[in-house]
């Protein structure tokens, strides 16, 4: 008895809806991440047409060189 071959799963392309403009696209870009406390964040998606409407994200080592040489009160 010859056993068929297993047929490969196939990969899905991202699919997210554009922020901006409500329209479904297969070539998202993050333009946002919401981070929350009561647990986890999402990612906001816009389209390559409206992505370059939205500032660069910031880097999270830049976020942090803010904090140097604050106390925990938040003085300098």
């Amino acid at each position: 008895m010859v056993s068929e071959p297993t047929p490969r799963a196939t990969t899905r392309k991202p699919v997210r809806l554009c922020v901006r403009c409500s329209r479904v696209t297969d070539a998202p870009v993050v333009v946002s991440e919401v981070h929350q406390s009561s647990g986890p964040g999402f990612n906001v998606y816009a389209c390559p047409e409206c992505a370059p409407c939205f500032p660069p994200l910031p880097d999270a080592y830049d976020l942090l060189n803010g904090w140097r040489g604050r106390n925990e009160d938040g003085a300098e």
